[in-house]
């Protein structure tokens, strides 16, 4: 059976926004891959009246081939949103050779060097990227989470007990992941980061918020 875009973007919009919204009929374009769509309040729709338009909506873009549906910012032209998601969707398909999992607009995943066949190239990347591990700082009676970015002898100490994982990294998760591809300096994996709270006051704090993230 054929699958109903307009019904599963509809959908979409009434579990985002709210029932009082609907596709906007007059800005529909159906692609062979993607279904893209803006939205717009009910009452605009029905009454043309500019006092009941909402603005600052951007196009979206529903993946037809697995249901994905991506927003964009207003500045975006359908054309120019296309482009933008058909190049990410390029990259993820690459970066899914190595980690089958990955969604491009996830982009929160702790990395895993596994193998290392160029320890210097391994090195320059993630430094690159400024590799970081988050300490924990006391001012008073608040706890600070400081970035420090690691040093070439931290991260050799790192490599001597594989596998390292590596929780933060500045800069594009896809980027950093499509380098050390195209470099062949390891063999390295992905995993989602665990969604975690942390007390920022020392006087709820537990054990493991005075601990360094790695």
């Amino acid at each position: 059976m054929e699958k109903n875009f307009h019904e599963i973007a509809r959908k979409y919009i009434h579990e985002k926004v709210g029932e009082d919204f609907d596709i906007s009929p007059d800005e529909l374009t159906d692609l062979d891959d993607i279904f893209c769509f803006y939205y717009q309040s009910k009452k605009f729709l029905e009454t043309g009246d500019h006092r009941y338009m909402s603005v600052g909506i951007g196009p979206q873009l529903l993946i037809k081939s697995d249901e994905r549906i991506i927003s964009l910012p207003p500045s975006y032209t359908y054309d120019a949103a296309i482009r933008e998601v058909r190049k990410k969707l390029q990259i993820e398909k690459i970066i899914q050779t190595k980690c089958p999992n990955y969604n491009y607009w996830h982009d929160n995943y702790i990395l895993i060097i596994q193998k290392i066949y160029s320890e210097p190239k391994l090195i320059s990347i993630l430094r690159d990227y400024r590799v970081s591990y988050i300490v924990p700082e006391v001012i008073g009676h608040s706890i600070h989470r400081v970035g420090k970015p690691y040093q070439k002898s931290e991260l050799i100490k790192r490599f001597k007990h594989l596998p390292a994982e590596f929780n933060t990294l500045y800069g594009l998760f896809s980027n950093i992941l499509m380098e050390l591809i195209e470099s062949f300096c390891c063999e390295f994996s992905i995993q989602p980061k665990e969604i975690k709270r942390y007390s920022s006051n020392t006087t709820n704090a537990s054990e493991d918020d005075y601990k360094i993230i790695w």
